[in-house]
């Protein structure tokens, strides 16, 4: 294979997101043009911000061939948390603080157990998960609680330029963790871990520090996407999140082009990819398709997208050998 044409293929590979959305952007104008009516496609990126955050937090533990299948649960709780303290009376900003405070320590504590303990990740968190769900129902005692309150409003409903701000406020958190991972010590760390841990070892790179501090760097996600959910609906249940909306983030960073064998990954490629499972999930309900069905297919879509980086990981390192 020639060097033009290698370079090519791997520019298609890696444009591979972007090429997908607009296929189906095409296919479903086609099937129901309703799909991608003005305000449609406004619903689409509004609800694709919540899971656009807490996919940034799965792309950063996926590049380092890690996993936390805490999250889901983990937006859950700290939603919930927030919720009651503000109905006892707790000041709306303390109320913030302590969410990001709580899921802060429990993103670092499942960095500490699987660094230092060397339990894997798919344990760790999976413990953390079950224990967020308990934890989650004895803090939501009341069952439901309504969380009003204007500055929440004012991001999740309020429009500017004809656009809920909560867009612009996704916006600003992504602008955050793209300069985190390609302008910092964290980001360059993060890619090396996940692309060699004994080189990056060999390198001077504090393996376990570093560890501890990407987990902690998904509770701040959690909460983040705990805020962006809260913004858009003030109704906080004990069923806010869970593992809908984790299989939607492992998908839009799978679909946006993150390896589970970690070592890549990209923040406008884990965006292409919530645009993607928002928009499947909104033509899915336009054109009738069964509520109840709708986590098979996205099921469906994580296998695809697990096969499709395998072979984009075996496509890549044929052409690195023909390079």
């Amino acid at each position: 294979m020639t060097h033009d044409r290698a370079h090519l293929v791997r520019r298609l590979l890696d444009l591979s997101p972007l090429i997908l959305l607009a296929v189906l952007l095409v296919v479903f104008a086609i099937l129901d043009p309703r799909v991608i009516s003005g305000q449609s496609l406004i619903n689409i990126v509004s609800q694709a911000t919540p899971i656009a955050v807490l996919a940034l937090g799965a792309m950063i533990v996926l590049i380092t061939a890690g996993i936390d299948l805490s999250t889901g649960v983990g937006v859950a709780f700290c939603a919930v948390l927030m919720a009651s303290l503000k109905a006892a009376g707790v000041p709306l900003g303390l109320a913030l603080l302590a969410g990001l405070v709580a899921m802060t320590a429990i993103g670092a504590l499942n960095g500490a157990v699987i660094a230092y303990l060397k339990i894997p990740p798919f344990v760790t968190t999976l413990a953390a998960m079950v224990a967020l769900q308990g934890a989650t129902l004895a803090v939501a005692s009341s069952g439901v609680l309504i969380l009003r309150e204007p500055v929440l409003q004012f991001i999740g409903v309020t429009r500017t330029l004809g656009l809920p701000n909560i867009i612009f406020l996704t916006a600003l958190i992504v602008v955050g963790a793209a300069f985190l991972l390609r302008r910092t010590r964290f980001g360059l760390r993060t890619y090396a871990l996940g692309s060699d841990a004994a080189a990056s070892e060999l390198a001077g790179i504090p393996i376990a520090r570093h560890t501890v501090l990407v987990y902690t760097a998904s509770g701040v996600f959690v909460f983040l996407c705990a805020l962006v959910m809260v913004a858009r609906v003030p109704i906080v249940t004990p069923n806010l999140g869970g593992t809908t909306l984790l299989l939607d983030a492992i998908a839009a960073a799978v679909l946006g082009g993150t390896s589970i064998f970690g070592g890549r990954g990209t923040v406008w490629g884990t965006i292409v990819g919530a645009l993607i499972v928002s928009l499947l999930t909104t033509a899915l309900r336009i054109f009738g398709t069964d509520p109840s069905s709708l986590e098979l297919y996205k099921g469906a879509i994580i296998m695809v997208a697990l096969l499709a980086d395998s072979g984009m990981t075996l496509a890549k390192t044929r052409l690195a050998r023909a390079a």
